[in-house]
């Protein structure tokens, strides 16, 4: 899968039913039809609501790719993907497009992530093994740090580095 920049075409790809600011952001299954959809900001230029310390990138009819808070002197940058209802199947190859774009073409040296364990996914993908397939493993577990299906849940984060 291939990234590219972002054209004012792909609107429709920033907003979608899953969890906002999540490494792996699948359609979140049995999502209330009221609820307000996730959404990340289109660039505007450098003063835009994304920053300009943000970089997006999208997936052609699949979904995005969001590198945040890019820290061009350590080289790293926290990572949001945001798939569309029934591009489920693509989220591997998204990941792997997105990691590949931050260390070849960003050259960043980290990217790190947030994950929700008890967030359901669609059809049961296996979110350990895919985030693991593309290269990413588990750093750190924070215990109650989102509000999820009426509780308190934990969240992880998830890392990729590339030395040299």
């Amino acid at each position: 899968m291939m990234l590219r920049g972002y054209r004012g075409t792909d609107l429709p790809l920033l907003t979608g039913h899953w969890l906002p600011g999540e490494l792996l952001g699948l359609p979140v299954p049995g999502r209330p039809a009221l609820a307000e959809p996730a959404s990340v900001p289109a660039p505007e230029g450098p003063d835009g609501p994304g920053g300009p310390d943000d970089e997006l990138c999208v997936a052609p009819g699949a979904g995005f790719a969001r590198y945040a808070g890019l820290d061009w002197v350590h080289r790293r940058a926290r990572l949001e993907i945001g798939l569309q209802a029934g591009a489920a199947d693509a989220a591997e190859p998204l990941l792997k497009a997105a990691l590949d774009h931050a260390f070849r073409v960003l050259n960043l040296r980290r990217v790190h992530g947030w994950v929700t364990p008890a967030a359901p996914l669609p059809d049961g993908l296996p979110r350990e093994e895919l985030l693991r397939a593309a290269g990413l493993r588990p750093e750190a577990e924070v215990p109650q740090a989102l509000w999820c299906d009426g509780r308190p849940v934990a969240r992880q984060i998830w890392g990729a580095t590339r030395h040299g």
